[in-house]
């Protein structure tokens, strides 16, 4: 998915929409898993750097 906004702020309330309204039937998908990283604090503030998987995936370990 490829989504544009005016603003970091409309491109991710954009691709959050597309990522909640999707329907993928057959085969699983890494959907929940891009919603619950869309949906993270700094994720959302645009506070990332090259190790913000690592980090993620650590604090999110159960739920991943």
């Amino acid at each position: 998915m490829i989504v544009h906004g005016k603003d970091r702020e409309e491109a991710v309330r954009r691709i959050e929409r597309c990522l909640e309204t999707a329907v993928i039937e057959g085969v699983k998908t890494t959907i929940p898993l891009h919603l619950k990283i869309v949906r993270d604090p700094d994720f959302r503030a645009g506070r990332l750097s090259t190790r913000f998987m690592e980090r993620w995936t650590l604090e999110n370990r159960r739920e991943v």
